[in-house]
């Protein structure tokens, strides 16, 4: 009997396991953050590359320019993608849309290629001015 008392009050080791159980929930935390924070570079890279395209647009008028200087600003971020267009609104106005989808980046590779785990998409836009 006194054995086993002994083994009920000896707490050696008692840190360890309960270090070991608290890791997985802050590597759990960690990961969601860390997804937040690309999330959120992504959604700047997007409203990065939109403002270039209107401004190369706007100068130029040639939407081959501005997509090649927007694309340049979106292969930046290896994990946003997207397609940029342009419409005219009247006269020199135009507005320019953008539509990324931003991959989760703690999944492997060949399920985010075969679209099993979604994107998170989003869409912004500018409006400018053709200068002449």
């Amino acid at each position: 009997m006194k054995v086993i008392n002994d083994f009920k009050e000896n707490e050696d080791g008692s840190a360890t396991i309960e270090f070991l159980g608290i890791v997985p929930i802050v590597l759990i935390i960690l990961m969601v953050v860390v997804q937040f924070v690309v999330g959120i570079h992504g959604v700047i890279v997007a409203q990065s590359a939109v403002n270039e395209y209107a401004s190369v647009y706007a100068v130029t008028g040639d939407t081959a320019d501005a997509d090649a200087t927007a694309q340049k600003i979106l292969d930046t971020a290896s994990y946003v993608s997207g397609n940029l267009s342009v419409s005219n609104t009247g006269g020199k106005n135009f507005t320019a849309d953008i539509n990324v989808n931003i991959s989760l980046i703690f999944f492997p590779e060949k399920l985010r290629e075969n679209h099993i785990i979604p994107n998170i998409s989003y869409t912004t836009s500018t409006s400018g001015r053709v200068i002449e």
